[in-house]
C-alpha cells in the first residue's frame, strides 16, 4: 500500500470592529424666573454667548426719570390748583357771612323798632286799663270843650260883626 498523504486547511478570519460610542447628554433645570441660558448636547463645540439688553435698561432708566419729573409736575400743579380754589372758597364764604351778618343786624334793628312801639301800646294799654279810661277820656273831653269854647267865642265874634 504504499503512499502517503498530507492535507492542511488553515483559515484566518480576522473581524476588526470599532466601535465608539460617545455618549453626551446634558440637560439643565431653569426654574424661578426663567433667566440664563440652557444648552444641551454639546460636545467639542465652543459656544460664545453674550447676553444684551440692546439699551433696555437704560431706557427704562430715562423712561423712569421721565415719568415721575412729569409726575411731580402734576402733583404741584394740582396743588397749587387745590390751594387757589380752597382761597376763593374761603373768600366767597366769608363775603357770604358778611352779608348774612348785614342782613340779621338790620332785622334786629327793626325788631327792636318794632318791640319798643309794642311795648309803648302796651303801656298805653295798660295805663288806660289801670284808670279805666279816666285819663284818656278827660284828655279828649278837654279837647272837646276847647273847641266847642272856640267855636262860641268865633260865633259871638263874628256874630258881633254882623250887626
Amino acid at each position: 500500500m504504499g503512499g502517503s498523504s498530507r492535507s492542511s486547511n488553515k483559515t484566518k478570519n480576522v473581524t476588526n470592529t470599532t466601535t465608539t460610542t460617545h455618549n453626551t447628554s446634558g440637560t439643565a433645570g431653569v426654574s424661578g424666573d426663567n433667566t440664563g441660558v440652557v444648552l444641551s448636547g454639546v460636545s467639542n463645540s465652543s459656544v460664545n454667548v453674550s447676553l444684551t439688553d440692546h439699551g433696555a435698561v437704560t431706557k427704562a432708566g430715562e423712561l423712569a426719570e421721565l415719568a415721575l419729573t412729569s409726575n411731580a409736575e402734576v402733583s404741584k400743579s394740582a396743588l397749587d390748583k387745590t390751594a387757589e380754589v380752597s382761597k376763593n372758597a374761603i373768600k366767597s364764604v366769608s363775603d357770604s357771612n358778611h352779608e348774612n351778618l348785614q342782613v340779621l343786624a338790620g332785622m334786629s334793628g327793626q325788631q327792636a323798632k318794632q318791640n319798643s312801639a309794642n311795648l309803648e301800646a302796651l303801656r298805653e294799654l295798660a295805663q288806660a286799663k289801670s284808670d279805666g279810661g279816666q285819663v284818656q277820656t278827660s284828655s279828649q273831653m278837654v279837647k272837646v270843650v276847647f273847641a266847642v269854647a272856640l267855636a262860641a267865642v268865633a260865633v259871638v265874634y263874628l256874630g258881633g260883626k254882623g250887626t
